[in-house]
């Protein structure tokens, strides 16, 4: 995450050349991808590093974290009214190992998506995703709630 601070912050200055250098070292030493573009929130948990692709439009909230081999990516050329084209994540969302977020998808706050999952279509905030293509399985337990699932 070190490597990516310091490239987004010189992605974001216009000095792509520091930028790229970063990334690459990025991609050398640590098996992952993580473009300075991407916008990462603060508390961001990679639990397993390893094959990790996060595109650069995408947007990561506050406290998320993520597993090992997770691609966070374009889907063809789809894009929202606003041009965007690759994910959002809103603040604690959990994705588990293998998982591919693709296209300009949203992914609610508080949302679990499940191990080798392929996400095309959004997830609502509190809820679990799992499959291929992934579907709302049900509701994710709230510490704000009484109820368990």
């Amino acid at each position: 995450m070190v490597l990516h601070r310091v490239g987004h912050y010189y992605f974001m200055k216009k000095s792509h050349h520091i930028a790229g250098v970063c990334q690459r070292l990025m991609h050398h030493l640590c098996h992952c991808y993580i473009s300075a573009g991407a916008k990462i929130g603060p508390g961001f948990l990679i639990a397993h590093v390893g094959g990790i692709i996060i595109g650069g439009e995408t947007i990561i909230g506050a406290n998320c974290d993520i597993r090992q081999n997770v691609t966070f990516g374009g889907n063809f050329n789809k894009a929202t009214p606003d041009g965007r084209t690759q994910p959002l994540l809103e603040d604690g969302v959990s994705i588990a190992a293998g998982a591919c977020i693709l296209g300009p998808v949203h992914i609610g706050e508080n949302a679990l998506i499940g191990a080798n999952s392929v996400v095309t279509r959004d997830v609502p905030a509190n809820m679990i995703a799992f499959g291929v293509p992934a579907k709302l399985i049900k509701e994710r337990w709230s510490e704000n709630s009484d109820r368990k699932l």
